[in-house]
């Protein structure tokens, strides 16, 4: 009998450990709209990432506002840079590899942070910074195959816009938590 009593309450103490330290079983977590409430969704510039974000939060039942006054949450992307360097030099001086970068500024504004009848009060002290996130990738270059090479650039490219979309998503929920 002490010992079916003492197995209960091991099993009660740790139920209770685990959903204290926010364990949650898969499936059994809050959708977008509850973390977010309305959220609305703008860029400052030309940002590529913008439409599959969009897409991407939508997947995660995030209910977004037509008009920033509406909006309890804010996102703002801006700065995208997209770029090439030379990674590695061969020993003839010709490139062998390139390292390809995609970033995007992301400010994540709540309500109670500053947004105040839609519009953004700007002071620095309550608005959050904003964050960068990117993802880079090496390919190696053999410029006797440059049609191959730049339809793996190109392939690269479409795979790093899908991993920063990802990491938005993450930055954005981690960030309303």
């Amino acid at each position: 009998m002490n010992i079916r009593r003492l197995s209960t309450l091991i099993v009660v103490l740790s139920t209770l450990v685990l959903g204290s330290c926010g364990f949650h079983i898969r499936g059994a977590q809050q959708s977008g709209s509850q973390l977010v409430g309305q959220l609305h969704l703008e860029d400052q510039g030309s940002v590529s990432v913008l439409r599959p974000l969009r897409n991407a939060l939508k997947a995660q039942q995030v209910q977004f506002a037509a008009f920033r006054e509406q909006a309890d949450t804010v996102v703002i992307l801006s700065d995208e840079i997209l770029s090439r360097r030379v990674a590695s030099v061969s020993g003839s001086g010709r490139v062998s590899e390139y390292e390809l970068l995609h970033s995007v500024g992301l400010r994540t504004v709540r309500a109670e942070d500053g947004v105040k009848g839609g519009e953004l009060v700007i002071d620095s002290s309550k608005l959050p910074k904003a964050q960068t996130v990117s993802v880079a990738r090496d390919f190696t270059y053999d410029e006797t195959d440059v049609l191959a090479k730049n339809d793996e650039e190109r392939i690269l490219r479409a795979e790093m816009r899908e991993e920063l979309v990802r990491h938005l998503v993450l930055v954005v929920f981690s960030g309303l938590r």
